[in-house]
């Protein structure tokens, strides 16, 4: 994959949590809802998303900490997978700000249970999947701590 490619996956990222915040603005919601179905189809097409998905996307408030959990779960970061596989990171991000999951997600990270998470996480056979190839091991050991993702 060229650089320049790499690159352009930090810009999207950026660029999906500026519309979250505006989204999370109730006064400025309403003036993201009247842009125009042009406008949000050409934005929605470039995240590869319906106009559905990305209105679901920037409504969601409680994905982007419950992914970083998911992730750590498994030593990954969202540094990380930029680094590695940054095309991987945006399904990631797409299908956990999508999922219609998030209230069990987020008792079970309250309640610290692991156990049913393979039943109901749309991202569950990805996160198997990097583990399976050994994405966060090299790191984890260079880390003085014992889940690898404190950085302690």
């Amino acid at each position: 994959m060229p650089a320049s490619s790499g690159r352009k996956y930090p810009v999207i990222s950026r660029l999906i949590e500026r519309v979250k915040r505006l989204a999370d603005r109730s006064d400025e919601l309403p003036e993201f809802r009247r842009m125009d179905d042009l406008q949000v189809g050409q934005i929605a097409h470039e995240f590869g998303l319906s106009r559905a998905e990305l209105y679901t996307l920037c409504a969601s408030r409680a994905s982007d900490g419950l992914l970083k959990q998911r992730l750590a779960e498994f030593g990954l970061t969202e540094e990380l997978l930029a680094k590695m596989h940054p095309e991987v990171l945006q399904d990631l991000q797409r299908v956990c700000g999508t999922c219609t999951t998030t209230a069990r997600c987020a008792d079970d990270f309250a309640r610290h249970r692991d156990s049913g998470r393979d039943e109901y996480c749309p991202n569950i056979c990805t996160l198997y999947a990097l583990k399976q190839e050994g994405v966060g091991q090299k790191e984890r050991k260079n880390d003085s701590c014992c889940c690898g993702s404190c950085g302690s």
